[in-house]
C-alpha cells in the first residue's frame, strides 16, 4: 500500500509538472468576414515573447478551441531572437474552419500532452539546400534550382525556375531563363535590364520546412542597382493549388531607371488564350491573336484582381491573383511610376509572359526612400465548363478576403 501511495504521489507530481510548464500565449479571435464558408484555410499570424516559453523542445504550440477544446497543431516559423536572446519574434500557421460570418475563439498555447505535438503528414515536401530546391505538393512541383542550359539560368538566385502542373503532367518552362525572374529593372546606360535571377546567393537566405508551409526569404542588393535592397519570399502551403511569393524593392539612395517591373511569369508557347478580371468586376476572355487591338485602347490595370493564361483543349492554366500592391515611400506618399499598367507580351518564336509595369520605358527619377511592395498567389488550375473560370474566381475571392485574427497576447 506504502508503494502504491509513492508511485500514486510521483505520477501526480510529474503531472503538476508538466502542466505548470504548459503556457497561454495569446487569445485568438477569428472572423469570417464575407459570408464564404472556409475549409481548413490557413491562418497566419506574429507574436512577441519570452524566448522561455518556446525553450522547451518537446512541447508542442496547439490552437484550441474555447467552446469545443478541439486543438489544432500549429506550425512555428520564421523565429528571431533579440540581441540579448531574451525575447522571441515568431510566426504561427494552422489550418481553421469556418462557417460563413462565423466567429471563433480561440487559445494558443504549449502543451506537453502525450501525443499532441505532432504536426499531421501532409504532401509537402522539399528537397535539397540553399536555394536549389525542389519543392513539390500534389498540385504541382517548383523547380528553383540552377541549369547550365542558359546562362541566365545558371545563376543561384532561388528563383523559381520550371512548374510542373501535376494533373496535366505540363511543365511550364523557358527556355531563354527562368519561368520567375521578376521583380526586373534597367538603370541608363545598360544595354538589358537585370533580374531578381541574376542574384547568386543572395546575403540572406533563409528556409522554413514544415509540414504546413515551406518558406523561402531572401534579401540582398538588386543586381547592378546597389541603390535598391531588394527582398524576396516564396511560400509554398500543404494541399493548397497556389503558392505565394512577395517582394519589396526599397531605394536606400537617388537613382534614375528607366523600367521597373513585377509580378512577371514567362513561358515557353504553351497557351492558347489569356484572361482577366477588370477592377470593375468585367472578365476578359480571349485567344492570344486577338490581344492586340484591345489592350491597346485598354491595357489591363495593375489593380486587376487576377489574370491567367490557358490551354483551351487541353484546359491547364497558370494565373496570378493580386494580394497586395503598395507602391507607399517612406513619407506615407506614392512611390513614382510610369504608365503603370499590366503588359501581355510574346517574343522569340511565341515566348508569352504578363508583368505588372511600374516605370514603362520612361526615364524617371526614384527618389531614396521610394518603396514597391507586393504579393501574389501563382495558381494551377483545370478550366471548367461551363464556369470557365470558377476555380480562380473562388480563390481569388478567398485569398483576397482572408479571415480576419485578432490576437491578444497574454
Amino acid at each position: 500500500m506504502k508503494r502504491f501511495l509513492i508511485v500514486t504521489a510521483l505520477l501526480l507530481s510529474l503531472a503538476a509538472a508538466a502542466a505548470a510548464q504548459d503556457r497561454e500565449l495569446a487569445r485568438i479571435v477569428l472572423t469570417e468576414p464575407i459570408g464564404l464558408a472556409r475549409s481548413r484555410e490557413y491562418v497566419k499570424l506574429s507574436l512577441q515573447t519570452k524566448t522561455e516559453a518556446l525553450a522547451d523542445s518537446h512541447a508542442a504550440l496547439l490552437a484550441i478551441d474555447a467552446a469545443t477544446q478541439h486543438a489544432i497543431p500549429c506550425q512555428i516559423f520564421n523565429k528571431q531572437l533579440s540581441a540579448n536572446g531574451e525575447a522571441v519574434i515568431f510566426s504561427v500557421i494552422f489550418p481553421v474552419t469556418l462557417q460563413a460570418g462565423e466567429t471563433k475563439i480561440l487559445s494558443l498555447r504549449t502543451s506537453r500532452e502525450s501525443g499532441s505535438r505532432s504536426l499531421p503528414v501532409t504532401d509537402l515536401s522539399l528537397e535539397g539546400k540553399e536555394t536549389e530546391l525542389r519543392i513539390a505538393n500534389k498540385f504541382y512541383v517548383a523547380d528553383l534550382t540552377r541549369s547550365d542550359h542558359a546562362e541566365p539560368q545558371s545563376h543561384a538566385s532561388g528563383q523559381i525556375r520550371e512548374l510542373l502542373i501535376k494533373e496535366f503532367n505540363q511543365l511550364l518552362t523557358n527556355a531563354e531563363d527562368r519561368l520567375h525572374w521578376a521583380p526586373n529593372f534597367k538603370r541608363p546606360g545598360m544595354e538589358y535590364y537585370t533580374t531578381i535571377a541574376h542574384w547568386d546567393e543572395p546575403r540572406m537566405r533563409e528556409i522554413d520546412n514544415g509540414r504546413y508551409l515551406i518558406q523561402t526569404r531572401r534579401q540582398d542588393l538588386a543586381p547592378d542597382h546597389p541603390e535598391i535592397v531588394l527582398t524576396a519570399v516564396y511560400s509554398f502551403y500543404a494541399d493548397a493549388p497556389y503558392f505565394e511569393f512577395y517582394s519589396s524593392m526599397e531605394v536606400t539612395q537617388d537613382l534614375w531607371l528607366e523600367l521597373l517591373r513585377n509580378d512577371e511569369m514567362t513561358m515557353d508557347s504553351m497557351f492558347t488564350h489569356l484572361a482577366f478580371r477588370r477592377p470593375e468586376g468585367e472578365i476578359v476572355d480571349m485567344r492570344f491573336s486577338e490581344r492586340y487591338e484591345l489592350l491597346q485602347q485598354r491595357p489591363i490595370e495593375n489593380e486587376a484582381p487576377w489574370l491567367c493564361f490557358y490551354h483551351a483543349e487541353k484546359q491547364y492554366a497558370f494565373g496570378s491573383i493580386r494580394l497586395q500592391y503598395d507602391l507607399t515611400n517612406a513619407l506615407g506618399e506614392p512611390s513614382p511610376t510610369y504608365q503603370a499598367h499590366t503588359q501581355i507580351g510574346e517574343w522569340l518564336g511565341g515566348i508569352k509572359y504578363w508583368n505588372r509595369r511600374l516605370i514603362h520605358d520612361h526615364l524617371s527619377f526614384v527618389p531614396q526612400g521610394s518603396r514597391y511592395a507586393e504579393r501574389n498567389a501563382y495558381v494551377v488550375f483545370r478550366i471548367g465548363a461551363p464556369q470557365r473560370f470558377e476555380e480562380i474566381e473562388n480563390l481569388a475571392r478567398q485569398l483576397r478576403n482572408p479571415i480576419r485574427v485578432s490576437v491578444s497576447p497574454r
